[in-house]
């Protein structure tokens, strides 16, 4: 049942963060200099599903990945993944106000960053043996 509910709950991620992405995408004109946070749904949705996409469902995808020829210590590539897109997003995010930048990122991330959480406690919680025992069960048969 667990398993099935880390299944769905990533699959909704993905395609709630999909449509957050492309419904909500900030179209604005040349004359305002930083709108994006003037508008109420943009912040909301569309700063949601990036945080959520990138530094949740990402590193979901490459800790699948790497896992098949690396195994870190627990902790390591979650923070490593963490580091590189924070530096991707200080050099994307170009605004003249240089101290805002790191104070953003860091609001950024809290939304993706528990949800990798949430997810990751799913995923545990999936993967550990039932406790009880069952009588098709070899392990139990004589129990």
């Amino acid at each position: 049942m667990i398993r099935f509910c880390y299944v769905l709950w990533t699959g909704l991620s993905l395609a709630l963060c999909a449509f957050g992405l492309l419904a909500f995408w900030p179209w604005y004109g040349p004359e305002q200099e930083f709108p994006l946070f003037q508008d109420i749904v943009t912040v909301m949705l569309f700063l949601n599903s990036v945080s959520i996409l990138c530094y949740s469902l990402l590193l979901q995808a490459v800790s699948r990945l790497v896992a098949a020829y690396w195994k870190p210590r627990p902790g390591v590539l979650p923070l490593v993944w963490y580091v590189l897109v924070s530096c991707l997003l200080l050099f994307y995010l170009n605004h003249k106000s240089i101290s805002a930048r790191p104070t953003l990122i860091l609001l950024l991330s809290v939304p993706g960053l528990l949800h990798y959480w949430i997810s990751t406690m799913l995923r545990i919680l999936a993967s550990v043996p039932k406790t009880h025992s069952d009588p098709r069960d070899e392990d139990h048969k004589f129990l």
